[in-house]
This record gives C-alpha cells, sequence and structure tokens, in this order.
C-alpha cells in the first residue's frame, strides 16, 4: 500500500474520530504553518504527524507551559493533545517530534485561533506587487456549505463569487474563485489575479450559512515592491527631485560666479591702492598745511624772459 493512500486512509479515520466527537474547527495549513479556526469553548484536537516512526513528541504552549508524550501516546507517527479552547489558549503552538530514526527534532508551528462561525484563514496576508494572491474566508462549523460568498475591497465595488467565475472569465477582469476551494465546503475565497496597490488595505469577506445569517470577517492585505508606489506618487517623487537637484546646481553655480566676482573686483581695488601709495612715497610735497600730498604730473610749458640789453659806453659814431 502507498504513503498517499496510508495518509489518506489516516486522515479518513481522524475525520471520523472528530465527526464522532463533534469537533467542528477547520484546519488549513500554509507556508509550513498551521492555522487552527475554532469557536470559543470548543473541544479542538491539536496533532503533530510524520511518515517516520515516533520516539516522543511535545508541544509547547503560547503561554510556555510543556506537554510531553513518549512513544506510548506517540504512535502511527500521530500525536494529539485534546483540550477545550479559550482565549488564554490562543497563539503560536510549536510541536516538537522526536523520530527513531535520527536525533535532530522536527518542528511545527500551529497557531490557533478563537473566531466566530465565519473567519479568515490568515487575518494579515503580504503579496507582491503584480503577483497573484488568494485571500481565503471558512467557517468554523465544519464543511457547512454556504448560501453565497462576497467580497468587500478597501477601494473598489464589492463583488460575489462562486465556482463559476473561473480564470477564463474573471470579475472585472481580476477577480475569480480558487480552483481548490468550493462554497459546499465552507469556503469563500477569492484570487487577485494581479495585485495593484489599490488592493492594499482592510477587505471584508461574508457568508451566509444554513440560518440564514451573514458571517463576516476581515483580512488585512499588505503589498510590498519596488512598484508598490502608485504612478501619480513616483512621478510627483520623481519631478520633486529633479528640481530639487536642479536648485541647488543653479544655486551653487551663482555662489561660484558671485565668489568668483568679489575676488576678482577686490583685486583691481587692491591694485590701484597699491599703485597710489607708491605713488605718495616718490613724489612726496608739503601742503600748505604741512600735510603730504601727490602731486599731479601737470605737464606746463617753460617760459625764458631775457631783460633788454644795457646802452652801450661806447661813442656813437658820426
Amino acid at each position: 500500500m502507498s504513503v498517499v493512500k496510508v495518509n489518506g486512509l489516516i486522515t479518513f479515520i481522524i475525520l471520523i474520530v472528530f465527526s464522532k466527537y463533534n469537533y467542528a474547527f477547520r484546519v488549513f495549513e500554509y507556508s509550513g504553518v498551521e492555522t487552527i479556526l475554532a469557536l470559543e469553548n470548543e473541544n479542538i484536537a491539536i496533532q503533530c504527524k510524520t511518515n517516520l516512526p515516533m520516539s516522543y513528541c511535545g508541544f509547547l504552549h503560547p503561554s510556555g507551559r510543556r506537554y510531553s508524550f513518549t512513544d506510548l501516546a506517540a504512535s502511527n507517527g500521530n500525536c494529539i493533545i485534546k483540550i477545550n479552547i479559550t482565549k488564554a489558549d490562543v497563539g503560536e503552538w510549536k510541536c516538537h517530534i522526536g523520530m527513531k530514526a535520527m536525533r535532530v527534532e522536527m518542528l511545527k508551528v500551529i497557531e490557533l485561533r478563537v473566531v466566530d462561525n465565519m473567519a479568515a484563514v490568515q487575518d494579515n496576508v503580504t503579496a507582491l506587487h503584480g503577483e497573484p494572491v488568494t485571500l481565503a474566508c471558512a467557517t468554523t462549523k465544519g464543511m457547512v456549505p454556504l448560501s453565497y460568498c462576497r467580497f468587500e475591497p478597501p477601494h473598489s465595488t464589492p463583488f460575489s463569487i462562486d465556482s463559476t467565475v473561473s480564470i477564463s472569465n474573471p470579475i472585472l477582469n481580476r477577480y475569480y474563485f480558487p480552483p481548490n476551494k468550493s462554497l459546499d465546503r465552507g469556503d469563500c475565497a477569492v484570487t487577485i489575479r494581479k495585485v495593484k496597490y489599490e488592493d492594499l488595505g482592510i477587505w471584508t469577506c461574508g457568508a451566509a450559512l444554513d440560518d440564514g445569517q451573514e458571517y463576516t470577517d476581515r483580512i488585512k492585505l499588505e503589498v510590498e515592491g519596488f512598484y508598490t508606489m502608485s504612478t501619480a506618487s513616483a512621478t510627483g517623487v520623481t519631478v520633486g527631485a529633479v528640481l530639487i537637484v536642479v536648485t541647488l546646481v543653479i544655486l551653487g553655480y551663482y555662489a561660484w560666479k558671485r565668489r568668483w566676482f568679489l575676488g576678482s573686483h577686490r583685486q583691481e581695488e587692491g591694485e590701484v591702492i597699491e599703485v597710489q601709495e607708491l605713488g605718495q612715497q616718490r613724489i612726496p610735497q608739503n601742503s600748505p598745511h604741512g600735510s603730504p600730498q601727490v602731486r599731479r604730473a601737470v605737464i606746463v610749458p617753460s617760459v625764458v624772459i631775457q631783460s633788454p640789453s644795457e646802452p652801450s659806453n661806447s661813442p656813437a659814431s658820426t
């Protein structure tokens, strides 16, 4: 008998046992983390399972309390602890599995939540911009069929969805029902084909059970990646950055020009003053008041005045 058939048989037996004890909680697993959704004061079973023989297993309560089991209780690769869940039990449980074939333990993380009749499988979801993501809610009363399933996006029109909405005919060309979900099993889910920035925020899922009432829960969707900023915001930031750079360049250019101009002007003034001082030192002249002044170089034509000749003493000719 193959391992897949054995695992299927074990799962079927577990479901029969759980239904006998009226276990209505739902178990989901994403990225190696198991999530259990249950009603308050409900009897639930937390289990660790593996395909290899166990030597022991142990559970670590969110408060730090420990539960240990030997191989007498850990049989057929399953280790189970049953509790009547309260809000004190909510949080992250850890399961340590010791196997006979190796010394290194296996570690499993189990997230336990107390919810209402309808609950988000993951109440905080992070998606990459431009990539698909699935938001899912489910009943906690077992696999009870849903009358309808609807979602309220944070920035768009609410819509209803079911298995007839496939990837080939999505709502608003964006939303479709995941192929591995079913309203008959109590699943209310939607897949966003390509996440955009406008999808960021709080989503509300709503579904009606067999009692005719609608139950809701909320999912916080975060978007990360290089293109999380909207086009308008990105354009504004780019233009702002360019303006700042241009302004700094212009201010730097004017500062350099002003410094160069002032430095050249001061140098010319210094040369003129130096020439004047040299002139004052070379051509001193006393003023009537005794203070030295600078004599101006004026070219004045020289005039020579000759006195008339005196009369001769020699006798006049006759």
